[in-house]
């Protein structure tokens, strides 16, 4: 995507990386990128989360780090109201270890991120170096952070996010502006009618030349990225709720239970009966 470029600041800051926690009702749309990796643990909640071309739902434990420039994005929406939703950041310059020749192979690491890496079933201890890191000095946070880059590097039960094939471009902040818009229209009116013709108007373009940027910007098409986020969305209602099939179908924005279970099947596999089975 093109998104917004985010400033951490940490050129002007005392310290050489960026950690916080963040505890929200939902994670709004917020589709962005730097030059920073940032490794995220999601802590409470459940949702979307965007990164590069890729659309997947992320629940507690999920550890991602993403490159640097890659877009990101966890979108909870109002999957579950009552449920808050958690996560540790810590965002930090490739070139944060470069006086130490010891480290040179955290670079390969950073090299696979540039796509995303989810980690899958991260072990005990990685957890909880990242749980504990608020609670040490900062100098011992600059070590913990290398206990947990050398301990992800070895981490074997990985997935990679992005497409191999997927190439983000730097763009002038009007066009990042637009993405933006566009995007987080999207995901906040997942339940309407969306069209290309109400997209295209949006974006002040033509139904023909915004099918066009939006693929180039995004990765997908207009129809692929609406329909793989509303049944996202879908799982997300699948898994935490007892709503009717038929009604979750319309509340994410389906016209027909026969779309929403083609749909379905296509993305996931198997049918929304037996995903919630």
């Amino acid at each position: 995507m093109k998104p917004v470029v985010e400033n951490i600041g940490l050129q002007k800051s005392k310290k050489s990386f960026h950690f916080f926690k963040l505890e929200e009702t939902q994670f709004k749309p917020f589709w962005h990128y730097h030059p920073e990796l940032e490794l995220t643990l999601i802590t409470k909640g459940c949702g979307t989360r965007f990164v590069g071309n890729s659309i997947l739902p992320y629940s507690k434990n999920d550890l991602v780090l993403m490159g640097a420039n890659l877009p990101h994005n966890y979108a909870s929406l109002n999957y579950n109201e009552q449920e808050r939703q958690g996560a540790i950041v810590l965002q930090f310059p490739s070139h944060i270890f470069n006086s130490f020749k010891e480290c040179e192979l955290l670079h390969v690491l950073y090299s696979e991120a540039e796509r995303g890496i989810q980690f899958i079933e991260p072990k005990v201890n990685i957890l909880q170096l990242i749980h504990d890191f608020e609670g040490v000095t900062t100098t011992e946070q600059v070590a913990v952070l290398l206990q947990i880059l050398h301990q992800l590097f070895h981490h074997k039960n990985r997935k990679y996010l992005a497409s191999s094939t997927y190439k983000h471009q730097i763009v002038s902040a009007k066009s990042q502006d637009k993405i933006k818009t566009i995007t987080t229209y999207i995901l906040e009116n997942l339940d309407k009618k969306l069209t290309v013709k109400e997209m295209a108007d949006i974006s002040n373009m033509v139904e023909q030349s915004f099918c066009r940027w939006f693929k180039k910007a995004v990765g997908h098409s207009f129809v692929t990225f609406l329909n793989s986020s509303r049944i996202e969305q879908a799982c997300m209602y699948l898994s935490t709720s007892d709503k009717y099939i038929q009604a979750i179908a319309f509340d994410c924005g389906f016209e027909s239970v026969s779309h929403f279970n083609r749909t379905f099947k296509k993305l996931k596999g198997i049918s929304p009966r037996e995903f919630r089975a």
